[in-house]
């Protein structure tokens, strides 16, 4: 049960994280047009929207931690 829950907790962060990158760079509405320093932009990214993307990110998130539990259901 205790492997489950790691596997989870891994599966949640990762589809967070790349879901909120995902949104930051690949999505031409969600992007910025600001002509800065690499490290400026990557935060001015992250704080853009980030209300929208973070419930976004959860929701992907949540689906992936869920997948371990259902699947072994079947």
């Amino acid at each position: 049960m205790r492997d489950k829950k790691v596997l989870s907790i891994i599966l949640f962060l990762v589809g967070f994280i790349a879901t909120y990158l995902i949104m930051c760079y690949c999505i031409p509405g969600l992007r910025i047009k600001l002509a800065a320093e690499p490290m400026k932009y990557f935060i001015e990214s992250i704080k853009y929207s980030a209300i929208f993307k973070c419930v976004i990110s959860c929701i992907v998130g949540t689906i992936l931690a869920i997948l371990p539990h259902k699947i072994k259901e079947k």
